[in-house]
């Protein structure tokens, strides 16, 4: 089984309803597809992990890497897991403010990031999302 976390920002404003229509699609693929996940929003910002078969989060990844809503999309982790971390959602979901970021913890959502420093701390971005499983929608 595959594990993928990436960042991305959107393109476009993100209303609450907009977020909303994107959620459900979401939910609707994953569940057709064997993905769960979870995916965090700050201010334009996305953080999202994709966890279940091979080619499916792939498949995935490539759909959302197209989607002209998000940019500067980057792969931050890709892990071969033997069990799922999020197999209680198709995509859990969690809306972050700025005071949401952990002391000691990278700000995935910075945008002036440098995208080498960024990647070798990849799996530090999974361990964040893990860090919000109790506490998602």
């Amino acid at each position: 089984m595959l594990s993928l976390v990436y960042v991305s920002y959107a393109t476009v404003p993100f209303s609450d309803a907009d977020l909303d229509a994107l959620l459900a699609k979401s939910r609707e693929n994953n569940t057709r597809d064997g993905i769960s996940g979870m995916l965090l929003y700050r201010d334009g910002d996305f953080l999202q992990v994709l966890e279940g078969p091979e080619d499916k989060v792939r498949e995935a990844y490539a759909r959302i890497a197209r989607d002209n809503r998000h940019g500067r999309i980057m792969m931050l982790d890709e892990s071969t897991v033997d069990e799922r971390a999020f197999a209680s959602w198709s995509m859990g979901f969690r809306r972050l403010k700025r005071s949401d970021i952990p002391e000691g913890f990278v700000d995935f959502f910075d945008r002036r990031f440098d995208p080498t420093t960024l990647k070798a701390r990849g799996s530090e971005a999974y361990q964040y999302l893990l860090g919000f499983r109790q506490i998602a929608a």
